[in-house]
């Protein structure tokens, strides 16, 4: 672990020595923009209605992952919004260590039922012909698919380049709905930046803070999470690592400390949503690891009702 961490540092150092740091980062970029459109029932398309569409996704260079958000709603006006750009770029971790909870990506409860399958432009023909008669079958991707659904965020990570396609269709024999949707794609991109050498080092410190926690070497942990702030006192989640630390110490003081900090960190953040909702993943799994040590059921208390309140200032914004 030592060595590991000598050698990083030694090619952090270099790297400062010539002025520059190469990092990966993480962004949102939008596919299409918020899209409302009006699908007739079944009954209804017989006569010349439509009751099934597609859209096409060019998936942009250096996807990595990427979503789409829906909802719906019965009639054919619509005032309905997902905002899923707004959300995921707050949401995003740029440095790519950890994952987007699409549990923590709000849509507005929908009001009809409807069927929404990823494929290639080859089988958007074979869709639309398609009737409830009919046995011929279509090709889909399983994984990017819903069937009667009325809201909700999917997350693709099997699929990352080309172009493809998502089909909609009402599944009501009787009653037309109206979809609004919207997809994003998560990229990522290799950036050469000026970037102070105790930043970099704090970053080099928590992440392998954070490693030595998962593997159960905690000293270690502490350790490291200390030299991480000692470089930059801003990390949350490095107050978040010494937390957990501090409670498996049975130092129920130091732990509040330093989850105190990291909450008030977290109120600055733009991902604020996604750093609680670690903070109570990491919490939830401790307990279940090694019971409930003192203050840890407090503690988590403490972040589902951060947790809560984030999510209603979300829902009051989305419905202004």
């Amino acid at each position: 672990m030592r060595n590991v961490f000598i050698i990083l540092l030694l090619f952090l150092n270099i790297m400062y020595m010539q002025g520059q740091v190469l990092v990966k980062e993480r962004k949102a970029v939008q596919i299409l923009h918020q899209q409302t459109f009006y699908l007739n029932s079944v009954a209804r398309a017989t006569f010349g209605g439509k009751s099934k569409t597609w859209f096409n996704i060019p998936l942009p260079p250096n996807t990595v992952e990427w979503y789409y958000s829906f909802t719906t709603t019965k009639g054919e006006k619509s005032k309905a919004s997902v905002e899923l750009f707004s959300q995921l770029t707050k949401l995003i971790d740029p440095t790519g260590l950890t994952a987007i909870a699409t549990n923590a990506i709000f849509t507005l409860p929908g009001a009809g039922a409807c069927d929404i399958y990823l494929m290639d432009s080859k089988n958007t023909n074979i869709f639309l012909g398609k009737n409830s008669n009919s046995s011929q079958p279509f090709d889909y991707d399983l994984a990017g698919s819903r069937e009667n659904f009325r809201n909700g965020t999917v997350k693709i990570d099997n699929i990352k380049e080309g172009e493809w396609c998502l089909g909609f269709r009402n599944t009501s024999a009787t009653e037309g709905i109206a979809i609004t949707f919207e997809i994003v794609a998560i990229v990522e991109e290799t950036k050469i930046i000026d970037r102070p050498l105790a930043e970099t080092k704090a970053e080099v410190f928590g992440t392998l803070g954070r490693k030595a926690y998962l593997n159960g070497n905690y000293d270690m942990c502490w350790e490291l999470s200390k030299k991480a702030l000692a470089n930059n006192p801003t990390l949350g989640w490095v107050n978040n690592n010494l937390g957990l630390v501090y409670l498996i110490r049975g130092d129920y003081v130091s732990a509040i400390e330093n989850y105190a900090i990291a909450i008030a960190l977290f109120a600055k953040d733009k991902n604020a949503q996604y750093w609680i909702n670690e903070s109570i993943t990491d919490l939830k799994a401790l307990i279940e690891k090694h019971g409930e040590l003192e203050g840890s059921k407090e503690i988590l208390e403490m972040f589902v009702g951060e947790e809560k309140r984030l999510k209603k200032d979300r829902e009051a914004n989305a419905e202004n």
